[in-house]
């Protein structure tokens, strides 16, 4: 198991530089080589490392594996000298949601994937469980799906503090900005947040109990995930930095289908619906300083938690993940 979790250390460097990152940039300019960088790099490197090594010797994973993490190691190289040339055409970048930055996102996601299906066909002899890297895996996952909402509820707290004159970003970010509003939250409409929520979180939540059968698993990478975020909170407001909100009521998706027990419409509407009025009253009551919302927004956000588990019902895919039998 050394190999995977050294896998696991290689995405948690890349969790910490990302988050870093998204808080570094709501403070100063865009800098090659700020220390968010090199921690992500640094995570990046260990993967290279470890990819390498099975490369020349294929030992953990099987090839398919082995091939997805290099395309997403491919992708990820060819995004860097975009993302430069990106900044460069077009000055300091204030939204996580430039079509250069998902280059990045689907990079990562393809690198997590072909990891946690290595690793899936690895202990394909043990059942999949909470306590496993599964949950790492899903994790990571879940937080690179999560990471472009980071503009507004980074976003959130950075308005709320400059139109109150408690800024903490620099001269130069404050000396850019011409439109508050619409600069701090990257120009994103405000119902992109808890749409783009939903469906990420309900897919990833089937996806994961269809291929492992387990419904614990996305409930305790959300958990992981959402305290991985306040303890980051933490560290950042001690030392100065922008913070984020925390979506905490994420968690509220994967847990109506761990009650329910089943990925029916009935789990997926529950969930979308409480996770969303209870993000609302949070807005509404000022009880934490949230990204935008209104009201009308639960429409679709309804429709979307109640379709992801039907259609997933309907549909057959050929998963990537192939099922082998159980020993008795």
């Amino acid at each position: 198991m050394k190999y995977y979790r050294l896998w696991v250390l290689a995405f948690l460097l890349k969790f910490i530089g990302s988050a870093w990152d998204a808080s570094y940039h709501f403070k100063y300019l865009f800098e090659e080589y700020s220390i968010p960088h090199i921690v992500n790099t640094l995570g990046f490197v260990l993967g290279g490392y470890l990819l390498f090594k099975e490369w020349r010797q294929s030992q953990y994973m099987d090839k398919f594996s082995r091939n997805l993490i290099t395309i997403g190691y491919v992708l990820f190289l060819i995004g860097i000298p975009l993302d430069f040339t990106y900044h460069i055409a077009y000055g300091i970048d204030l939204t996580t949601w430039s079509p250069t930055h998902f280059i990045y996102y689907i990079a990562t996601d393809i690198m997590i994937f072909g990891v946690w299906r290595g690793y899936y066909l690895y202990t394909r002899e043990v059942k999949p469980t909470w306590k496993s890297m599964h949950t790492w895996f899903a994790m990571f996952l879940l937080e690179c799906l999560m990471f472009p909402n980071m503009q507004q509820e980074n976003g959130a707290i950075s308005y709320d503090q400059y139109i109150h004159g408690k800024s903490i970003a620099s001269q130069e970010i404050l000396e850019l900005i011409s439109d508050p509003a619409s600069q701090i939250f990257g120009g994103i409409p405000e119902w992109v947040y808890p749409i783009y929520s939903v469906l990420m979180v309900a897919l990833l939540t089937v996806l994961i109990i269809r291929i492992c059968r387990d419904f614990t698993i996305p409930a305790a990478a959300a958990v992981l995930y959402i305290l991985l975020r306040f303890v980051g909170k933490a560290i950042f407001a001690a030392v100065g930095y922008p913070t984020s909100y925390v979506p905490i009521t994420l968690i509220l998706i994967p847990l109506f289908y761990f009650l329910f027990r089943k990925t029916s419409w009935l789990a997926g509407l529950a969930g979308s619906v409480t996770y969303f009025l209870v993000l609302l009253a949070i807005h509404k009551y000022d009880i934490l300083i949230t990204p935008p919302l209104e009201w009308w927004e639960l429409i679709p956000v309804a429709i979307i938690g109640t379709l992801v588990p039907v259609i997933n019902a309907i549909v057959n895919p050929q998963t990537a993940i192939k099922k082998t039998k159980q020993p008795a």
